[in-house]
């Protein structure tokens, strides 16, 4: 493919334990992935095993710790300064 020189493939994961994660990233650069998405949320309730994961990655990546929007959720009445 004559477009793929100009286009980075990105492979999210989401797994539940640093093993998993590591092992996903190890398969998702032999698939042809050249940056990951490192889901931490599942494991971000141990920093330890974040550090981990990141001195063991083997693609550049992207870290993100998603929640539920319920968290973030604010009742619309005090976003339009009503009540």
């Amino acid at each position: 493919m004559g477009f793929r020189e100009k286009l980075f493939v990105c492979a999210t994961i989401e797994s539940e334990t640093k093993e998993d994660m590591v092992k996903s990233m190890e398969m998702a650069k032999e698939e042809g992935a050249d940056l990951v998405e490192l889901c931490m949320e599942s494991i971000s309730h141990n920093m330890s095993d974040v550090e981990l994961v990141l001195r063991q990655r083997t693609l550049p990546a992207i870290v993100s710790f998603r929640y539920p929007v319920s968290v973030f959720f604010i009742p619309h009445y005090l976003v339009l300064g009503r009540g």
